[in-house]
């Protein structure tokens, strides 16, 4: 089957206006870059699953998986090059989100506010967490990406999302977990990094396994929509 976005004339990884991009595929761009950007809100507190000191890791493991979770049906839907463009919307709605939160913390309140210590605690990223987020997002999302598509092209008719789906994602969140722990939280004790870069990824390609199967109807669901706007467009 040839890919959906040659049916619909997606050739190109920009847009432009003669390309067509249909609202579906807009509203899944769009909730992938809010997901990075509520990611890299959430991370700023740290937890233990479980009360298991070992388990260590960060409330952006609610939001997070969801990239990967679209970055797998924009590869299988769309194709790799959508994907990188998705990717590169979410690094700039990244980094617009940060140097507005920066010039938010650093505008002086006025009498009334009381909360500047509190701003700073959850909105006080670092130029160092910012930037190490979008290189880890990106490295990680690329590594995802590569994997799964070189795994789709060793496939059978393009069988077996699921464990493309999986394997994928297991590449993509420990590159993208040792990049940003290594480089973004640079100031956590060895034996704290080397911790959160082993069980972190595990825990969310872990939670990811459980919603494959919400993942496999997306992207069905997904495909079966977006064939029948090509068809729709065709007959028209």
């Amino acid at each position: 089957m040839n890919n959906i976005r040659e049916k619909i004339g997606l050739g190109s990884p920009l847009l432009s206006p003669d390309k067509n991009v249909s609202n579906l595929q807009m509203s899944l761009t769009l909730l992938m870059v809010v997901a990075l950007i509520l990611s890299n809100i959430l991370v700023v507190k740290s937890i233990d699953l479980f009360s298991l000191p070992f388990l260590a890791n960060t409330c952006s493991l609610i939001a997070f998986p969801v990239t990967y979770i679209l970055s797998d049906v924009f590869s299988e839907v769309y194709g790799y090059r959508w994907s990188r463009t998705t990717a590169t919307w979410a690094f700039c709605g990244t980094l617009l989100c940060s140097f507005m939160f920066q010039l938010m913390i650093l505008w002086p309140g006025n009498a009334a506010w009381e909360n500047q210590d509190a701003l700073v605690a959850i909105l006080g990223n670092t130029p160092q967490i910012a930037i190490a987020s979008v290189v880890a997002y990106w490295l990680g999302d690329f590594a995802n990406d590569r994997v799964f598509q070189y795994m789709k092209q060793k496939s059978e008719e393009g069988k077996g999302f699921q464990i493309r789906a999986i394997a994928s994602s297991l590449v993509g969140k420990y590159v993208d977990g040792f990049v940003f722990t290594f480089i973004g939280l640079s100031f956590l004790p060895l034996e704290t990094k080397i911790i959160m870069v082993v069980n972190a990824p595990f825990v969310q390609i872990c939670l990811e396994a459980l919603l494959l199967p919400i993942t496999t109807l997306v992207m069905k669901a997904v495909k079966r929509k977006e064939e029948e706007i090509a068809m729709s467009k065709g007959a028209a």
